[in-house]
């Protein structure tokens, strides 16, 4: 069975890459690997031959996660085996190599690396997602054996837990700190320079951001070629940029190419060269050819060239045509080939409006997707995924209607990125942020990351924005990271960006990262980067479903959902906060479920995700086609095997005019439809058969979907998914199973959830897969399905062969599967490529094309807020917004919309605060000063005596207003005089209190 992406993708391998003086080496087998930290373990003459043989990917946090509670308050999985651990690999430098430059370039190790090789150190990285390499070549020993180890440190910070407590029970400041007092307490113990800087104080090291699986999770390759050659772009430790490609003066009749191609000569004497560049399109049709001759470079030295090129016509690239060009540079010398190398071109034009958001080749773009952990945590495999598992995962976004991608919050890695480029997937790639500024050494590892990803990323015309931050920076840090953007990357036509800007921030953005539909800085256009952030599981269908009948375990959590209610909750969330058709759109916070940053205490992950942890979809990621795609979609939310005499209501999701339910072939009415997208069927009655919603537009029939009743359970189905160049014996493929239990039809049975037990014979390794709500369900041999059906994964080894998986459970015929591993040829992991449509989309072109300006000088936060000064404690996330309405929340650090908002509110500016400043004392608590005719609306908490700044400077009305269920009283005051300023003083001046919300700021003419 070959892996089901349909044909879209088809997949170009090599044994190896060997073009024209260069070679490019899987070196990704055959590791030797040890769970602890031995004195000795970076000499060469080191016994390792009791160690276990591994390949990269590798991780060695693969089994212990997904194992425990998510623990509320974004606290993610901390109870993760972390500390120091080797690799080492021996190999032979075969003679060939004499005279020639070794490079090894590792695409990330976790979380700090010590690389060896025959025992010198060759360096430290610490960025744990960004590529990095090394010269091998002045310790190489020719024709000899050579030993390559690397130290790999995953210790993590672990927020601190009071003993007395269930690890699972809910943060509040009395028992454990939040996040802003962690993120303090960090800061103080920062060491001045990168050099002391410990893997467990980088800041987005912690199980807040992404689970701290340590270990060699991505690919490893050895670059030999000539010592006149062009440059690698892995900057640290090398010093080198690469080079780079780019378009500008882009229309659809023309575009200009530009190039820099930094070549360097290592050789003993001054080389004498000559530059080929050609570039050739999809269909391997050479596009444009250029040819410097005659070049002389002096011994040590690196010289640039700078061609530009204008080409007529332009495939251009974009979501519905990602066309790509090949861009091939050969250095040639007496005539012969030394050096090759090859770069990705998408020729494309960004713009960015503040009114009606993105432009892409002059035509408006709705940006739909999600963000996503580059981790992509998966159970029983941790980080450490093969290439085609990240393909795999980015298709599931474009085949429901995705083309935008948030990486969060640390860079996509380059299989990632790769795939985008070629599904037609925009990313916001960051360089390395937790959510707050920071100093010392973390703050210089957060520059050279910065400077890293830009130079290794920067030809990937994917990426249309880099965001230089998850949280607002000092000014002198936004300066500096917007410098390097300026100076890696100044013709990419990319965009600079922070979430939770603020004015100071924003002096160096081009666009701003909103929140929960927010819009931080009135005068930036925005991109949303985290909406709709509740969570539900996928084995809990609704309430009226057995097993379960509803989501009981969770009652008290902060999430309460079925799997109906999240589905349903999508299309609100998506047309109230993104919906505007002049809206930018932006990423539903995650696409798939992840081990950090969870609220809910009963389930082994944050259940965010469109599709659960293997990739399994819920009924949300089917809601989520139906609004993100263009072609007819219906879906029919939840399945049809009910109890008898259940009633309940029928939603649909659909992005036709009308749908009309049917039951056994009797309509059952139109539905109600609201948000556009949702169509309501109140009070329908079960009956066994087939319920099936018929979508229509103008009066034609252009989309159905049925469920149907199914039967007992009688058996089970395996179903191979593998990738498309098969089951390869490298001892890191991965071949996945989906597990169903079927009634005598041959129908999924959606309410069966029961243990299986797996029996694996053959050259594999079981890894299995996870229950989400339940402790230490990973890497057992048996398995609960939910809702009908559960995704198993199993690992190659180094021996090819047959291989069966067999699956029992009590009751059911059990059912069994052949695979075959494949001998490893020494291939490249796999190259997606996509079939283009045989046309390009015709455009409604609606802007000049032109690139994205950069954006210099002061701007105002709000339409009438000028500057705002907040002391509290969680001061760092607090900011203003724009755009007051029901349904935007009130504060920043939980759910809490507004409803029926009074209409001297609506439209206007609100400072976000923070709830959990509500009892916070000072004089000064905030200070904002308003253009000139603005009125300042203070609503105040009626649990609370009015404190004595308010009544003096402001005048009661008697408009209220309700958030979390209680209700404020609204005050308000004209400003005159424009730029004036205001001090707030604390929400109540009674310490003694326990209760009461902040209040909030609304700023309205």
């Amino acid at each position: 069975m070959r892996l089901p992406l349909g044909a879209i993708l088809l997949f170009i391998v090599t044994a190896f890459a060997h073009a024209a003086g260069r070679e490019t080496i899987n070196f990704n087998p055959d590791w030797r690997f040890l769970k602890a930290d031995p004195a000795g373990a970076s000499s060469e003459k080191f016994d390792d031959s009791a160690w276990t043989l591994v390949s990269a990917p590798h991780t060695y946090n693969d089994t212990d996660t997904f194992d425990n509670w998510s623990l509320p308050g974004h606290r993610g999985e901390q109870q993760q085996w972390s500390g120091r651990t080797w690799y080492r690999k021996t190999f032979d430098a075969p003679v060939a190599w004499r005279g020639k430059k070794v490079f090894v370039e590792f695409e990330a190790v976790r979380q700090v690396a010590e690389v060896y090789l025959n025992g010198k150190l060759l360096g430290t990285a610490k960025g744990g997602f960004t590529p990095f390499g090394f010269d091998l070549t002045p310790h190489l020993k020719i024709g000899e054996r050579n030993v390559l180890a690397v130290m790999a440190d995953n210790r993590f910070q672990k927020d601190p837990l009071d003993p007395a407590l269930a690890p699972q029970a809910a943060t509040n400041e009395k028992t454990h700190p939040n996040l802003a007092q962690l993120s303090k307490a960090l800061m103080e113990q920062i060491p001045a320079t990168l050099a002391e800087l410990s893997a467990d104080q980088i800041p987005w090291n912690n199980p807040h951001w992404h689970p701290a699986h340590g270990g060699i999770y991505r690919n490893v390759r050895l670059i030999v070629t000539d010592p006149l050659h062009v440059t690698l772009p892995l900057y640290s430790f090398l010093q080198t940029e690469g080079p780079y490609v780019y378009a500008t003066e882009v229309s659809e009749k023309s575009a200009t190419v530009g190039l820099d191609i930094p070549v360097r000569n290592e050789r003993d004497t001054v080389a004498k060269f000559e530059v080929q560049v050609e570039a050739f399109d999809q269909d391997g049709k050479s596009s444009f050819a250029v040819r410097i001759g005659s070049q002389e470079i002096a011994a040590t030295a690196t010289k640039r060239f700078t061609p530009r090129i204008v080409i007529p016509t332009p495939r251009l690239w974009e979501p519905a045509y990602p066309h790509l060009y090949r861009v091939v540079i050969t250095l040639k010398s007496d005539g012969k080939p030394v050096d090759t190398t090859e770069i990705p071109l998408g020729i494309r034009a960004i713009q960015w409006t503040v009114e009606n958001g993105l432009f892409l080749n002059g035509a408006h773009l709705k940006l739909r997707g999600w963000g996503q952990k580059s981790t992509n945590e998966w159970p029983g495999l941790g980080a450490a995924l093969p290439d085609w598992l990240q393909y795999y995962t980015m298709n599931l976004m474009r085949e429901a209607g995705g083309n935008f991608v948030r990486w969060g919050h640390v860079p996509g890695g380059p299989a990632q990125i790769a795939a985008g480029d070629r599904l037609g997937i925009i990313a916001l790639q960051p360089g390395g942020d937790g959510e707050h500024d920071t100093k010392g050494g973390a703050w210089q590892l957060r520059v050279e990351n910065f400077r890293d990803v830009l130079i290794y990323y920067r030809n990937h015309p994917s990426i249309f924005i880099w965001e230089g931050g998850n949280q607002k920076v000092s000014r002198e840090h936004a300066a500096e990271l917007r410098a390097l953007m300026d100076k890696y990357d100044p013709h990419g036509g990319r965009a600079y960006a922070h979430r939770r800007a603020d004015a100071i921030t924003a002096e160096f953005m081009d666009v701003g990262i909103g929140t929960e539909g927010g819009r931080e800085i009135a005068l930036l256009p925005v991109v949303e980067g985290e909406y709709n952030r509740e969570e539900s599981p996928r084995r809990v269908w609704d309430n009226f479903s057995p097993p379960n009948f509803g989501y009981p375990e969770a009652k008290g959590q902060t999430y309460q959902l079925t799997s109906e209610q999240f589905a349903v909750n999508q299309v609100s969330h998506y047309v109230k906060k993104l919906g505007a058709e002049n809206h930018t759109g932006g990423a539903n916070w995650i696409f798939s479920d992840s081990t950090s940053g969870g609220r809910v205490a009963v389930e082994v992950a944050r259940t965010s995700g469109e599709v659960d942890a293997v990739r399994l979809p819920k009924e949300a990621y089917f809601v989520t086609q139906a609004m993100f795609r263009d072609d007819p979609q219906v879906h029919l939310i939840g399945h049809w095997t009910y109890p008898a005499n259940t009633r309940k209501t029928i939603y649909v999701a659909a992005n036709t005019e009308r749908v009309e339910l049917f039951l056994n072939g009797k309509s059952l009415g139109l539905g109600q439809q609201s948000d556009k997208y949702l169509f309501t069927f109140a009070d329908i009655s079960s009956e066994p058969g087939e319920l099936t919603a018929v979508g229509s537009r103008d009066g034609k029939v252009i989309a159905t979907s049925t469920k149907r009743t199914a039967g007992p359970a009688v058996a089970l189905r395996i179903t191979p998914i593998i990738d498309q160049n098969g089951f390869v014996a490298d001892g890191s493929d991965v071949a996945l199973f989906d597990v169903e239990a079927i009634d005598a039809q041959g129908e999924r049975v959606p309410t069966f959830q029961q243990r299986v037990d797996f029996n694996l014979t053959g050259p594999a390794i079981w890894r299995g897969g996870y229950n989400s709500g339940k402790l230490d369900s990973i890497n057992h041999r048996h398995l609960d399905l939910e809702a009908g059906l559960n995704r198993v994964a199993i690992r190659a080894t180094r021996q090819a062969g047959a291989i069966t998986l067999a699956a029992r459970a009590e009751g059911l015929k059990p059912a069994s599967v052949k695979v075959s591993s494949t001998k490893f040829t020494g291939a490249l992991p796999a190259v997606p490529s996509v079939n283009l449509p045989k046309a390009a989309p015709v455009r409604a072109v609606a802007t000049v094309i032109t690139n994205a300006p950069k954006k210099s000088g002061a701007l105002m936060l709000g339409k009438f807020i000028k500057t705002l000064n907040y002391t509290a404690p969680n001061a760092s996330i607090v900011h203003v917004e724009i755009g007051a309405r029901d349904g935007k929340n009130a504060y920043v650090n939980t759910d809490s919309p507004f409803t029926n908002l009074p209409s001297v509110l609506h439209d206007g500016d609100w400072v976000q605060a923070d709830n959990r400043d509500a009892l916070y004392s000072a004089v000064d608590f905030m200070e904002i000063a308003v253009s000139g005719g603005s009125t300042v609306y203070i609503a105040h908490d009626n649990r609370l005596p009015r404190p004595a700044w308010l009544t003096k400077q402001f005048t009661a009305t008697t408009t209220t207003l309700a958030v979390l269920g209680q209700s404020f009283t609204v005050f308000k005051r004209t400003i005159a005089t424009n730029g004036e300023s205001l001090t707030l003083g604390a929400n109540t001046e009674n310490t003694n209190l326990t209760e009461g919300a902040m209040y909030l700021v609304f700023v309205n003419r």
